[in-house]
């Protein structure tokens, strides 16, 4: 049996190197794209030295094998499960190859709006009663328009390639140039004895465990560099290679009133050794920002119809940074497998009917009149008779590890973050068939749910799993999601259902479902 091993601090980067010196990796679609890149591409090979990584073929996966009766799920198949996540990032890459810097599946782009219309377009093919439920009035969004970072010293200029701006940092006046100022971690004891007044402060962040949240931005860097006088602030984001990353997290929930960065590993490596090598080092940079209003976004409703008014809900959000495969490509595809798996028994055989809906704005506000929270605030009447609701929140993530400066991945499934709220029945039907599809967990649930499933939990009985490594960088690409933890993940959904669908309304509910 595989052994599941998660490293938190762990994320995998892929290069055109790796293509052009070991040949494409199998399974790997050609148009998916790969990168490396920015300064320190130079550094010598060696042990404990930053090298390109090779990601395996989805023929490297073993099956788990699965319990007696699980025939009836082969239609949930992996690689199909992918190839309509390979659909939904070639939004995002249509995005980024028509020249947007601030790319992906953004909430109130014309790419959300695809996003939109792929997943209505399934329902309908699949035969879901779909309807498209707009919202009009988004708050206003924060959004950049365009930015350049270079840095110059010791008769040289870099171009920093992997920058990136903080969600809700604050614009330049045109250009700026300052002298940076290396903190290390950015905590308090790092910021004691340093003059940043007016400068620019260079901090470092582990990521704990992925590209959305760093060890500077938990500890407040962001604060504490406003209060110390600095005029504005660079991260370089601890994994190994040359990573660009959005984060959304902790510490950057209000507006930054300086501009604020994130950079890669070997872009920051480049300021620090100018630093070091005391070659004068001047930041070069500027950001445009625009307060967009008038956006709009959507959720798309399918409704099956079964046996009972009793429901079953599955859900996924839309939106994402980058490419997004994982975040939340994955859970919007296995959440259309999922429908075609029911759609193809008969009525009279579903106990209940099945509601499959997406949302968006995850990423960016959406206020109380769209979104999760619009769901949350409109459908109480479908969620008072829901006995189940599936979150499909990045589904799978290859399992990856941090040996020296190295990051290698491996032919393993990552272990989720994962919550189960509702009566104890279903937590013995939910813990039962994970373990026997040898679903790799965390030894703890979350105590409460992160992800989309959040604003929901105490709507209905609920339960997902969540991988979370590489999401917020763009390095979730399709290389990242094996198939074999796909398929796993739609099987073990689909057996909960299928379980669940056994036992009446009643005995399902329990705390924390609270609202009813």
């Amino acid at each position: 049996m595989n052994k599941l091993v998660v490293v938190l601090a762990a994320a995998i980067v892929m290069t055109s190197v790796v293509a052009a010196q070991r040949g494409r990796d199998a399974g790997q679609p050609a148009a998916q794209s790969e990168r490396q890149g920015g300064a320190g591409d130079t550094q010598p090979l060696g042990r404990g030295a930053y090298q390109p990584t090779t990601w395996w073929g989805d023929e490297m996966f073993a099956k788990w094998p699965y319990p007696a009766g699980d025939a009836v799920y082969a239609d949930l198949d992996g690689m199909k499960i992918k190839g309509y996540i390979n659909e939904i990032t070639a939004i995002s890459r249509k995005s980024r190859d028509e020249g947007n810097q601030y790319w992906g599946r953004i909430t109130g782009s014309s790419y959300d709006a695809m996003t939109t219309d792929w997943v209505a377009a399934q329902f309908k093919r699949i035969g879901l009663e779909t309807r498209i439920q707009e919202f009009t009035d988004l708050p206003p969004q924060w959004w950049p328009t365009s930015w350049e970072v270079s840095v110059g010293g010791g008769g040289k200029n870099v171009g920093l390639k992997t920058a990136f701006p903080l969600y809700h940092s604050a614009p330049t006046n045109g250009q700026a140039e300052l002298d940076p100022v290396w903190v290390g971690m950015g905590t308090a004891a790092d910021f004691q004895g340093r003059d940043v007044q007016g400068k620019a402060v260079i901090a470092y962040g582990f990521p704990n465990p992925g590209g959305r949240e760093d060890t500077a931005l938990t500890w407040g860097v962001v604060k504490r560099a406003e209060a110390e006088g600095a005029a504005a602030l660079f991260i370089v984001l601890g994994f190994p290679g040359n990573v660009m990353n959005e984060p959304t997290a902790a510490g950057t929930t209000d507006p930054a009133r300086m501009p604020v960065f994130m950079l890669g590993n070997q872009d920051g490596t480049v300021i620090r050794q100018m630093i070091e090598q005391e070659q004068s080092p001047r930041m070069r940079f500027r950001l445009s920002v625009e307060l967009r209003t008038g956006l709009k976004t959507a959720s798309v409703f399918g409704v099956l119809p079964g046996s009972t008014n009793e429901n079953i809900a599955v859900m996924a959000h839309t939106d994402s940074f980058f490419e997004g495969a994982m975040d939340n490509a994955s859970g919007v595809a296995t959440m259309v497998a999922l429908a075609e798996h029911y759609a193809q028994i008969p009525k009279n055989r579903r106990r209940r009917t099945m509601t499959f809906f997406t949302t968006s704005a995850h990423h960016s506000p959406s206020g109380n009149n769209a979104g999760a929270r619009w769901v949350h605030n409109n459908m109480k009447q479908m969620f008072a008779k829901t006995a189940l609701l599936v979150n499909c929140e990045h589904t799978a993530q290859v399992a990856t590890f941090l040996i020296g400066d190295t990051l290698y991945a491996s032919n393993q499934v990552s272990a989720r973050r994962w919550f189960i709220g509702g009566s104890d029945q279903l937590r013995t039907i939910v813990m039962k068939d994970f373990k026997d599809y040898g679903m790799a967990l965390y030894s703890r649930p979350e105590a409460r749910p992160g992800g989309e499933l959040g604003v929901f939990f105490q709507d209905a009985p609920s339960f997902h799993i969540i991988d979370h490594t590489v999401y917020h960088t763009d390095m979730d690409t399709l290389s990242a999601v094996p198939a074999a933890g796909l398929e796993q993940s739609a099987h073990v959904f689909a057996k909960i259902v299928d379980d669940v669908n056994k036992v009446d309304f009643n005995a399902l509910l329990g705390a924390p479902v609270t609202t009813r």
